[in-house]
């Protein structure tokens, strides 16, 4: 029988659901811990058929104390941890390269010496609404669907200089239906379900720290390195990945409501991956793609329309931030 994850209930045989106990910092748990004020075991083997929940804290909830449960063991015990709990993470951090320096394509008006022959070019006497324009038939060429829509408020945000954060559901949806994401999913999964699985294998109510202070890290995982999840198929070029993202900048993956339990010898949880991507240009995209004559004639002065707007004007680059969640579970050997 599947149940929530957020549950704080465990179903019992008969359908019923038996209420998980709350453990917060500096509480240590034992056979003989009162919660509440209670004093008796209740129906299910418990000193208190009441769940005590302890909220806004990162708590490990336990089943209570069980007792003879249709004839189970006293051994069982369920272990849930909300989270969130970081497993994964790319090499750099969003808005800085590899080294820990800003990256170039979130600047904005610092008219970088290196650009210093855009200067010539005659796209660099356009006026502002006139670059916009030619920014906009690129966002506009290049996407379809609701991924242009996405495509066009993105631009919009970047002209009004707005900064700060951007995402979308349309973005996160196409996303999660690319076959580039469903491949890096895979690749990422082979690595972090045996992780999973080492960290809680010999999992017992014993393993348990006397208090929580020590669960800083609860898994014990040291986070994996991500790869950055690509766009780049013809698909993504016409639809709207291409030009929006291409390639994310930095990643991260963390579990939450993550759940063990011991009589059934699994673990399940919540992977939710988090990318982020700069809606910006270096100088490098303009020696890329400043003569680029498809999808037409003029997306190479498109290009260069975005960078001087960005470099040269008051136009601001922006993070696009794209979530997906992912159900995954394991057995423990």
């Amino acid at each position: 029988m599947a149940y929530p994850l957020s549950s704080r209930l465990r179903p019992e045989a008969n359908g019923a659901m038996i209420p998980l106990r709350g453990l917060c910092p500096g509480r240590a748990l034992t056979r003989n811990t009162l919660m509440a004020g209670n004093s008796n075991p209740g129906s299910h083997g418990g000193l208190t058929n009441n769940a005590v929940v302890d909220n806004g804290t990162m708590c490990v909830q336990a089943s209570p104390p069980p007792g003879v449960i249709f004839g189970a063991p006293r051994t069982l015990l369920d272990l849930n941890i909300p989270g969130p709990i970081l497993v994964g993470k790319a090499r750099r951090d969003p808005g800085f390269n590899f080294d820990g320096s800003p990256a170039e394509d979130m600047m904005a008006g610092d008219k970088p010496a290196k650009s210093a022959a855009i200067r010539s070019d005659p796209m660099f006497n356009k006026s502002d609404d006139e670059l916009n324009a030619y920014m906009r038939s690129l966002m506009t060429s290049t996407s379809i669907g609701d991924m242009e829509t996405v495509a066009l408020e993105m631009q919009k945000r970047f002209a009004d200089a707005t900064g700060g954060t951007y995402h979308s559901a349309i973005l996160d949806a196409e996303i999660a239906n690319n076959p580039a994401f469903v491949t890096y999913h895979g690749a990422f999964l082979k690595k972090l379900i045996p992780a999973i699985t080492n960290s809680v294998r010999g999992y017992s109510p014993s393993s348990l720290p006397p208090s929580m202070a020590s669960l800083v890290n609860p898994l014990n995982i040291t986070p994996l390195t991500m790869s950055l999840l690509n766009f780049s198929s013809f698909w993504d070029k016409i639809s709207g990945l291409g030009i929006t993202v291409h390639q994310v900048w930095s990643a991260k993956a963390e579990l939450k409501d993550f759940h063990v339990e011991s009589s059934g010898r699994f673990w399940l949880c919540w992977l939710h991956y988090t990318f982020y991507d700069h809606f910006g240009l270096d100088w490098e995209d303009i020696l890329k793609h400043g003569d680029d004559r498809l999808p037409k004639y003029h997306t190479g002065d498109q290009f260069k329309a975005w960078y001087i707007l960005q470099h040269y004007r008051t136009a601001k680059p922006f993070i696009t931030e794209m979530s997906r969640k992912v159900y995954i579970s394991g057995r423990i050997a």
